[in-house]
C-alpha cells in the first residue's frame, strides 16, 4: 500500500514552473527562468537560475522579490541581460555580469520594455518599447515630481475621452490599443538610446543579423493591418534605420532566426485562409536579399509549433533554431496529443524525428557541438524541466537535468491517463484520456467530468493537468478528447469545426463520453461537463442539447455569437472565417448560438466570468445567467471574477479561489462515493 498522499488544490502554491531556457555561448551553462508563488503575500515571483551541465547542479542568479526573467548571454559569456520589474511596475532591461556581481538597469522606459536580443559584437541590445498617444519614451519625460500633481494626472488621465478609430481598438489582457511597439537600441555600456523604426506600426521579435548590419522584426504595415490577420518579415538598418520589406503579407509569420552565415532567415509561417479559421504553422526560409521564400515542410500535413494547453502558467514556446553549421533547423510538432522535435534538413530531403514519447516539449535549444538538444518537457506525471537528448541517436534518448518539483510529486501520488481513440462522425479517429479515479476497483462505478479546451484549434493531451489529478484524487473519472477542431490532427480535421461550431465537435465529443463508459467504470448517472472560452461555448451547447449531465460549470464562454461580434476583441477578424459574418448568415448565428436553446436546459450549471475579459466579454455570461435565472428550472450560480481577463486571473489566490468553484459545484452535485481513502501522511 502506499503512503503517498493525495493531491489537493492547495498544492498548486508549492507548484514550481520552468518557462524558458537560454544556452550559454560555449554550451556549459543554461540560463533559465523559475517561476514560484507567495502564499503569504498572494503573488507569483521569479528569479533566474543558472545550470552548470559539467557539474549538474543548479544556482539562483537572481533573487529579486519580484520577476526577473526572459535570460539572454552576452556573445562572449560574460554577461546575462534579463527583462525585471523589481524598480517599479513596468518590466525593463538589466545586466549582470555571469561570474558575480550586481545587476544593473539599463532601460527606463515609459511604457517598459521586452522582446530584446544582443547584437553580435555585444555592445548592444536591441529591444521593443510601445510609445502611447502622449509620445513619451523615458521615465524622465515624466517631469511632475509633486505627488499631489501626480495624482491629479492620474485621475485626469483615467477620466480622458477615449477616441476610437481602430478596429481592433482593444486585446484581452491589454486593455484599449492606444499605442504600438517601436524598436529601439541601447548602448550596454553608455546607455546612449537609439529609436530605431516610426509610423503607426507595431513591431516585434527582433533578431540581430550575425554581421550587425541589421535587424529583422516581425510587423503588419499594410492597410488594413487592424484586420488581415499577417504579419512580415522587415530588415531595420542598424545604423541608417533605413526599412526595408521581405515578404508579401499572405502570411502570420513568427519568431523569426538567422542562419549562422547571415544569408537566410528561418520563421513559422502560417498561411491567412479567406474561409478558413484554421492552417497548419509551417517552417520557411527566406533569403536575406529577398527573394521567394523555400517551404520546408510543404509536403507534410503537421503543425510545427506546440499548439497544446495546460492548466498551469506556462512561458511559450520558441520557434525554428538553427544547427551551428547552418545545415539543419530544429522544431516543435504537435502531432495528435503531444509535442516533439524534429529535425529539417535545409537543403531539403524528408524530416527527421529526433525526440519520440507522449509527451509535451515547448522551448528548444542546440548546443554549439550540434551533439546535445535541451528542452522544456512535461508529461502527465511530471511539469516542466530541463531535459537533453542526444543527438547522435535517433530517436534520442532523453536524460533529465532538473525535478525543481520532487519536493511536492516525490510525496503525492499521481494517476496516470489511459490514451485510447474512439470513432467520430465520418468514422473519423478521435483521441481520448481518461484519469481513473483514486482507489478505482473493478466491478465499481464513478462518477465522470468532461472537460473541454478552448480554441478551437488548440489540443489537450500528455502534458501535466493539475485539474485532473486533483479530480482522479478526489474520487472523479476526468475525461477529455481532441474533437474535430483540435490541432496536430492535420488541416482538414483543424478546419472541420469551421462554419460547423455545435455540430460534428459536439458529436465527438459525445461518442467520447460514451467509449469512456463503454470501457468501465463509469457511472453513467453521474457525469458532469465543464470546459472555458470554446470549451465553454460548447459546454452552454451541449447543456441546451442533451440532460445526460448532472452539473455543468461554464467559464469565460461564448452564448450568442451575434452580440460578441460586437464586443470581443477577435470576433471582428475571426468571426467571418469561423462562422460567416452576423449581416450575411443571420440564421447560422442564431441556429449555432447557445442561448437560444436556454429554454432546453436541465442541468444545474454555474457561470463563471471574468470581468476583464475582452475575448468573450462578461455580457456573454450574463445573457446566460439572466436567461436561467428567469427560466427558474433549474440551479443557477454565477461567479464574477474582478480584475480578471480571459486567461490571467487577478492573483494566485483568485485563480484558485475560481477551482475551488468548480469543485464545489461538482460534490454538491454529483457526489463521489465514499470510498476507503489511502491513509495520509
Amino acid at each position: 500500500m502506499s503512503h503517498r498522499r493525495l493531491l489537493t488544490l492547495d498544492d498548486t502554491w508549492s507548484i514550481k514552473t520552468i518557462t524558458e531556457l537560454s544556452l550559454s555561448p560555449d554550451g556549459q551553462r543554461i540560463a533559465y527562468t523559475l517561476e514560484s508563488l507567495d502564499k503569504e503575500q498572494n503573488a507569483k515571483r521569479s528569479a533566474i537560475w543558472t545550470l552548470d551541465r559539467r557539474t549538474g547542479q543548479s544556482r539562483q542568479f537572481t533573487s529579486s522579490a519580484k520577476h526577473d526573467g526572459s535570460p539572454r548571454w552576452s556573445p562572449d559569456g560574460r554577461w546575462l541581460a534579463f527583462m525585471s520589474d523589481r524598480q517599479g511596475e513596468q518590466s525593463q532591461l538589466w545586466v549582470m555580469p555571469t561570474n558575480g556581481g550586481e545587476a544593473r538597469q539599463l532601460t527606463k522606459m515609459k511604457n517598459g520594455a521586452s522582446d530584446f536580443c544582443w547584437s553580435p559584437d555585444g555592445t548592444w541590445l536591441a529591444f521593443i518599447s510601445e510609445i502611447k498617444l502622449d509620445g513619451k519614451i523615458t521615465e524622465d519625460e515624466d517631469t511632475t515630481t509633486d505627488p499631489k500633481a501626480k495624482e491629479r494626472e492620474k485621475q485626469d488621465e483615467s477620466q480622458r475621452l477615449r477616441h476610437v478609430s481602430r478596429l481592433q481598438f482593444r486585446w484581452d489582457g491589454r486593455g484599449l490599443l492606444e499605442g504600438r511597439g517601436y524598436l529601439f537600441k541601447i548602448n550596454v555600456q553608455t546607455g546612449e538610446l537609439v529609436r530605431l523604426t516610426e509610423g503607426d506600426y507595431h513591431h516585434g521579435e527582433p533578431a540581430w543579423s550575425p554581421d550587425g548590419r541589421e535587424i529583422v522584426v516581425v510587423s503588419d504595415r499594410e492597410e488594413g493591418r487592424d484586420a488581415n490577420l499577417s504579419q512580415d518579415l522587415w530588415l531595420i538598418d542598424a545604423e541608417t534605420k533605413e526599412a526595408r520589406k521581405l515578404t508579401d503579407s499572405s502570411s502570420d509569420l513568427a519568431y523569426p532566426a538567422w542562419s549562422p552565415d547571415g544569408q537566410f532567415i528561418a520563421c513559422w509561417m502560417t498561411p491567412v485562409l479567406p474561409r478558413n479559421s484554421a492552417a497548419n504553422t509551417h517552417v520557411i526560409v527566406i533569403p536575406r536579399e529577398g527573394g521567394a521564400p523555400r517551404n520546408l515542410t510543404a509536403q507534410t500535413d503537421l503543425d510545427y509549433h506546440s499548439a497544446m494547453l495546460t492548466d498551469l502558467y506556462w512561458g511559450g514556446e520558441s520557434g525554428p533554431v538553427w544547427s551551428a553549421d547552418g545545415a539543419s533547423l530544429y522544431t516543435v510538432v504537435t502531432e495528435r496529443g503531444c509535442t516533439n522535435v524534429y529535425r529539417l534538413p535545409v537543403a531539403g530531403g524528408g524530416l527527421e524525428r529526433v525526440t519520440i514519447g507522449e509527451h509535451h516539449i515547448s522551448h528548444i535549444v542546440v548546443d554549439p557541438s550540434q551533439r546535445h538538444l535541451f528542452v522544456l518537457q512535461a508529461d502527465p506525471q511530471n511539469f516542466w524541466d530541463i531535459y537533453e537528448y542526444s543527438l547522435n541517436e535517433a530517436p534520442a534518448p532523453a536524460k533529465r537535468l532538473t525535478n525543481v518539483n520532487a519536493p511536492l510529486f516525490d510525496t503525492v501520488e499521481l494517476a496516470e491517463p489511459e490514451r485510447f481513440t474512439f470513432k467520430g462522425p465520418d468514422n473519423w479517429d478521435v483521441d481520448a484520456w481518461l484519469y481513473r479515479p483514486h482507489g478505482f476497483k473493478d466491478g465499481e462505478t464513478y462518477p465522470l467530468v468532461l472537460w473541454i479546451h478552448g480554441g478551437p484549434f488548440s489540443s489537450y493531451g500528455s502534458t501535466f493537468y493539475l485539474w485532473a489529478q486533483v479530480l482522479a484524487a478526489k474520487g472523479y473519472h476526468a475525461f477529455y478528447v481532441n474533437p474535430r477542431g483540435s490541432a496536430g490532427y492535420g488541416e482538414v480535421f483543424s478546419q472541420a469545426v469551421d462554419f460547423d461550431w455545435g455540430g460534428k465537435d459536439f458529436e465527438d465529443i459525445m461518442a467520447g463520453v460514451d467509449a469512456a463508459i463503454a470501457r468501465g467504470g463509469v457511472d453513467a448517472g453521474r457525469m458532469a461537463v465543464h470546459g472555458g472560452s470554446y470549451g465553454g461555448y460548447m459546454t452552454n451547447w451541449i447543456i441546451g442539447h442533451t440532460d445526460r449531465f448532472k452539473a455543468a460549470i461554464t467559464l469565460n464562454s461564448v452564448t450568442n455569437f451575434t452580440s460578441s461580434f460586437g464586443t470581443g476583441d477577435i470576433d471582428s477578424v475571426y468571426a467571418e472565417r469561423q462562422y460567416g459574418l452576423p449581416w450575411d448568415a443571420p440564421e447560422m448565428y442564431r441556429e449555432r448560438s447557445p442561448i437560444t436553446y436556454v429554454a432546453n436546459v436541465t442541468t444545474p450549471t454555474l457561470i463563471i466570468h471574468s470581468e476583464n475579459d475582452y475575448r468573450c466579454p462578461i455580457e456573454q455570461g450574463e445573457q446566460l445567467y439572466v436567461s436561467l435565472k428567469k427560466l427558474g428550472r433549474v440551479p443557477v450560480g454565477f461567479v464574477r471574477v474582478p480584475l480578471s481577463s480571459h486567461s490571467v486571473n487577478a492573483s494566485p489566490r483568485q485563480r484558485l479561489q475560481v477551482r475551488e468553484q468548480v469543485f464545489a459545484w461538482i460534490e454538491q452535485h454529483i457526489p463521489a462515493s465514499t470510498q476507503e481513502e489511502t491513509p495520509q501522511q
